[in-house]
């Protein structure tokens, strides 16, 4: 019996520190794994993160430099199969930004926007580094794509994504079709017609018309809201152009 003893007191040993060594690697291996899907999603490009693993929390530290990023990070962890809860405690760092720079680089890359068109309408705010972003969109796909855009402009480190979908109605699309073609056809308009994104934008909602935008002169925002008021059947009608002398 006292032979048995010997034997198995070895074994047990053994195994327990191939039991240590294992979870200890599994530790190291895991977190090397949540980095190599960090450097994939191109994290350290915007900041430095450290990440630690424990008991299947995944924790991520440092700063980067937009929210989009951050929640980039903390999508990036949660791809590995090991990480069962991840604890963000990344921070923004946006203090080298102004609030100006950010509304200018949103009202940039929303302009530039494939899916943008005369349909929608969009208004920028920031106060500090909050984002805000308002209007209507006249497809769901538009809202999520713009938040994430806008989530990711460097020193945004919130994003208040206001957008409204407009409402996907036949008879609403009637309408804009009807006003776009009545504004946008009249020679008197040719100049605006021929922009990328021609300045004035026609919101539908529920049989409802607006008139949004700048153009150059009173004459224009009359003319406009001649063609418009003529060229369909609505509830109501509304003209809130700017002219930009003024």
């Amino acid at each position: 019996m006292r032979s048995t003893k010997l034997i198995l007191l070895p074994l047990a040993l053994t195994l327990a520190a191939a039991t240590a060594f294992a979870q200890k690697h599994s530790t190291a291996h895991v977190a090397a794994e949540i980095q190599d899907k960090l450097y994939h999603a191109r994290i350290y490009e915007h900041g430095n993160v450290q990440v630690q693993f424990d008991n299947g929390v995944a924790t991520l530290t440092g700063t980067v430099d937009s929210v989009g990023v951050k929640q980039d990070a903390e999508r990036a962890a949660r791809r590995v199969d090991d990480v069962l809860r991840v604890e963000d405690n990344v921070q923004v760092n946006g203090e080298d930004v102004t609030p100006q720079q950010i509304v200018e680089r949103a009202r940039h890359d929303i302009l530039t926007y494939y899916a943008y068109s005369i349909f929608d309408w969009i208004t920028l705010d920031a106060e500090g580094n909050t984002l805000a972003v308002k209007g209507e969109v006249s497809q769901p796909f538009k809202k999520e794509d713009i938040g994430n855009f806008l989530a990711h402009i460097k020193g945004v480190a919130r994003l208040d994504n206001q957008l409204e979908v407009l409402p996907l109605s036949p008879f609403d699309d009637s309408l804009r079709i009807a006003i776009a073609r009545a504004i946008y056809n009249d020679p008197y308009f040719l100049q605006y017609a021929m922009q990328p994104l021609p300045p004035i934008h026609i919101v539908v909602k529920n049989g409802n018309v607006r008139l949004e935008g700048v153009v150059a002169t009173a004459l224009d925002r009359a003319k406009a809201d001649s063609d418009a008021r003529l060229a369909a059947t609505y509830f109501a009608f509304t003209n809130n152009l700017q002219v930009e002398r003024q």
